[in-house]
């Protein structure tokens, strides 16, 4: 749920700070690539609660108790395939941000990063895939999705256990129980009130909540039917629904006891209170492992990077499910030299999320280090394929990985992709014009290093030097 920028690598923390309520102040849009998209909500707010809704597809950001500024504009138009508006307004208690999808049938997809006094949105369209005749064919077999074929093939590169056929079976069997459009929520200390008011712009079901129902309720669910989320909120809060006449009746599970008809609260299995304690013992694990992280940070600040990789490993083991830990360490690893622990903790964290883009590079990386050939080529492919979000860092290193394997071709095409998604930059240009030299090609290696020179590029004289050199070489003699 949290965006990661490799290099610079900032850590999220998989939590939402409580904000002091305060004013929205701005909200701004940097385009990363084609595909992607920025976007920095300034301001501040007690909690907030955010979901994707279909038809038209758009995401939702209620920020309680927040206040918007006067001058801010209440829609802002963005072009792009990605976000097409921005629509901001004030309601009864909180304020609504509305980002609305590019493709009116498609949502896209995003990952929130609550930092001090702003909120960073990472969006991005996932690949659609193309379903040819011969699959739709009910006659033909069916082919193993791209997705799957990848995490065999990771499987197989890090060593995972296979899992049975019979379990897989069983939770596809599981997973169909629930028939409701899928959903993503984000909500952290939302009065239970709100959540249920979401569940009806989300269900089209009237919902009419009993006056003993009360609470706020901390959760993040990606990619669930919206009536198994529903579900679970009404296991954890010991909650019941009835259904009348498109109507949800929601009210706490009693039973009634005597003549009399008295009302009596049930007393819960141990079996329903079990998801409960686990959420309870998740928090403190979480708290805790927020206190570790910070000192972790601090240490990282210092430069005393061994101690800060020690204290991430601790606070991975009360957050085993966190992928940017993982990817923390992977990276810490990396560039202390720990080469196998890198290659390992980043296949944990491809385990966790197979398209991660910072977790495939930290592998390639890693497996390259290590001699591991095939690997690092596998996952240097998989860090510049599918992945998300797109990385500079990855098409550049794959580049470098390219030209070590004497594969010229490729490093030429995979440093061309990184100009077309980010522009372009010295070293790639530098790079590019080296490619060319080695090929043979000295009509565009003179008119590439030409290129450079006139770039504006920064440049120390050294690099000037070897810049007008090569110009004044392949120009003459090799650019006839």
């Amino acid at each position: 749920m949290a965006r990661t920028i490799l290099m610079a690598f900032i850590l999220w923390l998989g939590l939402v700070s409580p904000l002091v309520a305060g004013g929205i102040t701005g909200i701004e849009t940097h385009k990363k690539a084609p595909n992607e998209i920025e976007i920095t909500i300034k301001g501040q707010c007690r909690s907030y609660r955010a979901f994707g809704l279909p038809s038209p597809a758009r995401f939702v950001i209620d920020l309680d108790g927040a206040q918007l500024k006067q001058d801010l504009p209440k829609s802002l138009e963005i072009k792009g395939s990605i976000v097409s508006k921005i629509r901001t307004s004030r309601k009864k208690d909180h304020v609504r941000i509305v980002l609305d999808s590019a493709n009116k049938d498609r949502l896209f997809h995003c990952t929130i990063q609550d930092n001090d006094r702003e909120m960073v949105i990472n969006c991005w369209m996932p690949a659609k895939s193309v379903e040819t005749p011969v699959q739709r064919a009910k006659a033909s077999p069916v082919p193993a999705s791209r997705s799957s074929l990848t995490r065999i093939e990771l499987g197989d590169l890090f060593g995972w256990p296979r899992i049975e056929d019979k379990q897989e079976k069983k939770e596809t069997k599981k997973r169909l129980t629930y028939s409701g459009e899928k959903i993503t929520l984000d909500f952290y200390k939302t009065d239970i009130h709100n959540v249920f008011r979401l569940f009806a712009e989300v269900s089209g079901k009237n919902i009419v909540i009993d006056d003993q129902v009360k609470g706020e309720l901390t959760l993040s669910l990606k990619e669930v039917p919206w009536d198994s989320a529903l579900e679970i909120i009404l296991d954890l809060k010991g909650l019941t629904k009835e259904e009348r006449l498109n109507t949800f009746i929601i009210r706490p599970r009693v039973e009634k006891t005597g003549d009399k008809g008295e009302l009596v609260v049930r007393k819960f299995s141990e079996k329903l209170l079990q998801p409960a304690r686990l959420l309870k013992r998740r928090k403190e694990n979480m708290r805790k492992a927020e206190e570790i992280i910070l000192k972790a940070c601090n240490l990282e600040i210092k430069g005393e990077k061994e101690e800060a990789l020690s204290q991430y490993e601790k606070a991975f083991d009360l957050q085993n499910d966190n992928i940017d830990l993982l990817k923390k360490m992977a990276y810490l690893n990396y560039i202390l030299g720990n080469f196998a622990r890198s290659y390992y903790f980043a296949g944990e964290a491809l385990r966790l999320n197979a398209k991660d883009a910072g977790a495939a590079l930290y592998g390639a990386l890693s497996a390259a280090r290590m001699e591991k050939t095939e690997a690092a080529g596998f996952l240097f492919r998989l860090a510049t394929g599918e992945a998300f979000p797109k990385m500079p860092e990855a098409f550049y290193n794959y580049g470098l990985f390219s030209e070590s394997q004497k594969d010229y071709a490729t490093a030429l095409n995979t440093y061309k992709r990184y100009k077309s998604l980010f522009g372009p930059s010295l070293e790639v240009s530098m790079a590019i014009a080296r490619l060319y030299e080695q090929q043979k090609r000295n009509r565009e290696a003179c008119n590439t290093y030409k290129d450079i020179q006139y770039s504006g590029f920064p440049m120390d004289q050294n690099i000037k030097d070897m810049v007008q050199e090569k110009i004044g070489t392949l120009c003459i003699e090799g650019g006839k």
